[in-house]
């Protein structure tokens, strides 16, 4: 991510594949919700009108089911797959059921640019992120710490 510069209070610009020194920030806070008729556990749940194409903020666990449900009912698929895309370009674990993304620890409850994050770079980063998690967790007495917005 980066780390401070000869003076040691200006930080040098951060880029997302360092997750070693990744912050740990949960995904959800209040009042994330900003659109009418919520579902719980996913946010700002919405349709593309004249498409069955859907948007949301990142879903907890049950926010997954609870989508899949308003959109297909009790049963689905019913008419056909269902293609889920995470359009998301930091990496995301879930602990709890609750999402936990890494962000660069000068970008927590603000929009990160994180320039150009491929495919690979995002699989890699995520990979990455499980393994850092896993460490502070197990340094931590089997608790992560999550800063919350």
């Amino acid at each position: 991510m980066g780390s401070l510069s000869p003076d040691q209070r200006q930080l040098t610009p951060l880029t997302m594949g360092d997750m070693a020194n990744a912050a740990c920030m949960a995904d959800g806070f209040d009042k994330i919700q900003k659109l009418p008729d919520p579902v719980p556990g996913c946010p700002n749940f919405r349709r593309v009108p004249g498409f069955k194409v859907y948007c949301c903020g990142q879903p907890t666990i049950a926010g997954f089911e609870a989508a899949l449900t308003k959109v297909c009912g009790d049963t689905y698929p019913k008419d056909g797959p269902i293609i889920w895309f995470n359009l998301r370009q930091e990496p995301d674990v879930y602990v709890n059921g609750e999402p936990i993304c890494a962000r660069p620890p000068n970008k927590i409850g603000e929009y990160a640019e994180l320039g150009d994050v491929t495919r690979d770079i995002a699989k890699s980063n995520e990979v990455e992120f499980l393994k850092q998690c896993e460490m502070r967790k197990n340094e931590n007495g089997g608790k992560l710490k999550a800063v919350d917005i």
